[in-house]
């Protein structure tokens, strides 16, 4: 008898903290949402990996080709850095992601070089990988200075949420003003902001008591 007593006083021990966990589960709604921030990190790690298995971490180093009109017709390539992009912004219509950028350019034959410094803007349907981007810049060289402004289709390769980077294939199209004249250019943009290797944002777990100081 004391010996079923003693297991019966062990099994009510055990239960106790399940129960109290039990008791203090949120509602459906939030779990879904801690679901959500608990993927965020795999999400992360999963796109990063793709990106490294397909040499996508390569792209910086590989320059875009543009074909430019303007004093005549050149090619160009570009080097398109894009060090981090902003979490999708929460704003009304479309989910919007901001994106600095630096881009060292060479002109070809003859060749110029050239410097841009801007922030291209991405704006997706909530339902879609596909968008539109709208971007703007300085940009100083051998053959003027002056402003850019280019706008283009996007497709974000990898599912957006808030802890991951945008990986983009974009077809931009630009025009530049400069102190030499104007010109024109097209190219096919692959995006892979620098930050996407940089690690991720895991949130600290909630402190479950008070504090002490």
């Amino acid at each position: 008898m004391k010996h079923a007593v003693a297991a019966g006083s062990l099994l009510c021990f055990l239960a106790a903290p399940q129960a109290r966990a039990e008791e203090a589960r949120p509602e459906a709604p939030v779990e879904a949402q801690a679901e959500a921030l608990e993927r965020a990190p795999a999400l992360v790690s999963w796109k990063r990996t793709l990106c490294l298995y397909t040499l996508c971490f390569l792209e910086p180093l590989l320059p875009d080709l543009r074909r430019e009109w303007g004093d005549g017709a050149h090619w160009v390539l570009s080097w398109p850095l894009h060090p981090w992009a902003t979490p999708p912004l929460d704003v009304p219509g479309p989910t919007l992601i901001v994106s600095p950028f630096v881009e060292p350019q060479l002109r070809l034959r003859p060749s110029t070089f050239r410097l841009l410094a801007g922030a291209r803007v991405s704006a997706f349907p909530d339902t879609s990988r596909f968008g539109v981007l709208a971007e703007g810049a300085g940009v100083w060289g051998g053959d003027g200075k002056g402003g850019v402004a280019g706008v283009g289709l996007t497709y974000d390769l990898i599912e957006r949420h808030r802890d991951t980077q945008p990986w983009t294939v974009s077809v931009v199209v630009r025009r530049a003003w400069t102190d030499a004249g104007a010109r024109t250019d097209v190219s096919l943009d692959v995006t892979v902001p620098l930050a996407m290797f940089f690690g991720t944002r895991i949130p600290a777990p909630e402190d479950a008591g008070p504090s002490s100081k």
